[in-house]
């Protein structure tokens, strides 16, 4: 379901073709997230862009991976976050708790390489 980079203290994740972030497979997507967040001082980025949709049980994944970051003194950044992505996060008041980066795609796929 995902892909892990990982360069120092920086992780970015990215998901496979057409992703969703649902009851099926948000447990699986917590856990990996967390044991990413369980080091302090991690910089998270998730490269939402293959995302096409978020239920409440993945906005909630998301948000216990906001929680750890901010116990960590990490940050958690979601980049390419489709507009339906947005709004499901908008309904539920949870789009001013991330911090939601609005660079183009290359800029993820060339993090590492920095």
């Amino acid at each position: 379901m995902i892909r892990v980079k990982v360069f120092k203290n920086t992780t970015l994740v990215s998901f496979d073709n057409k992703a969703r972030l649902d009851l099926n497979n948000s447990n699986s997507f917590r856990g990996e997230m967390m044991d990413i967040l369980k080091k302090p001082f991690t910089n998270l980025f998730l490269d939402l862009d293959k995302v096409e949709e978020v239920d409440p049980e993945g906005l909630n994944a998301l948000l216990a991976g906001q929680r750890l970051s901010e116990m960590n003194h990490s940050q958690l950044s979601l980049f390419n976050v489709k507009e339906n992505v947005l709004n499901m996060m908008k309904k539920h008041n949870l789009d001013r708790i991330f911090f939601v980066c609005d660079r183009p795609k290359p800029f993820s796929e060339d993090l590492i390489l920095v």
